[in-house]
């Protein structure tokens, strides 16, 4: 990864559709800039140029930087996104439906040193995610649940699904020197313990944010991510017990070695 791309993302992150202008700055100011200005899913096709536009118009004359969501490599639309909005300043370029790492060549061709957000979708993208992990460019890895539950036949959410490919992401990315990936978004926009409890499963198994569909469910993630303040106490009291200098230690009972002040320190990092 180049130290030009090095962005990580942390907590909620938003999707906006790139053809409601309306939402941009609202949706911006949410995200705490963590935006997606999205012209894939959830622009129509008839649509797809109205977004476009809308996209360019704003970034420009915001002097705000968000991530956009691109169209497919393999879709009709890919090319016009790139005629119009190849010049753009943006923060990153989320990548859909990627199967392999040669599926992000065509990406950087257009924006190269530009920090690539690959969405893992697929059996295939699965599969191929510790490759897509060591491709330049690339940031962090994004799960893409709902189109991976559709890929393999399953319906949405199957609990053994989503765990298997959370851990495949977690390791892909430790495996190619990544900041931990960005779980699946979650559909649930009224029932929004779904998301909760969704987004402290994707905590606990070493991710670092949840992609959201929704401004009311960045609150709720956002805390998932946050250590609380029983563990932020247990990490401060460990690394001064490390910091001590005495050797090996026990803390409430357990050994403080080096993995347990890596896991300290992490949690400290995340706050």
């Amino acid at each position: 990864m180049s130290a030009a791309v090095n962005l990580m993302l942390r907590g909620a992150v938003l999707f906006t559709p790139g053809d409601r202008a309306e939402r941009f700055e609202k949706g911006w100011a949410a995200s705490a800039g963590q935006l997606i200005l999205d012209l894939e899913d959830a622009v129509t096709p008839e649509r797809k140029a109205t977004a476009r536009e809308a996209v360019a118009t704003w970034v420009r004359g915001s002097g705000h930087r968000p991530l956009v969501r691109l169209n497919a490599t393999d879709s009709p639309y890919f090319t016009q996104d790139c005629t119009v909005l190849g010049a753009l300043a943006v923060a990153g370029l989320i990548v859909p439906k990627v199967n392999s790492a040669a599926d992000l060549d065509a990406v950087r061709a257009v924006w190269p040193a530009t920090a690539l957000f690959p969405l893992i979708e697929s059996a295939q993208g699965l599969e191929s995610a510790a490759e897509i992990a060591r491709a330049p460019d690339v940031c962090q890895l994004l799960l893409g649940g709902l189109d991976l539950h559709a890929d393999c036949g399953i319906q949405f959410p199957h609990p053994a699904l989503l765990e298997h490919a959370r851990l495949r992401l977690v390791l892909a990315s430790r495996m190619g020197g990544l900041a931990a990936p960005v779980d699946t978004p979650n559909p649930a926009v009224r029932e929004l313990e779904q998301v909760s409890t969704d987004a402290q499963a994707a905590a606990r198994l070493g991710f670092a944010g949840k992609l959201c569909i929704h401004p009311a469910q960045l609150g709720l993630v956002n805390e998932a991510f946050r250590p609380t303040e029983a563990q932020l106490t247990w990490a401060r009291e460990v690394l001064a017990a490390a910091e001590s200098g005495a050797g090996a230690l026990q803390l409430r009972g357990q050994m403080v070695d080096a993995p347990v002040v890596a896991s300290a320190r992490a949690i400290l990092g995340r706050s």
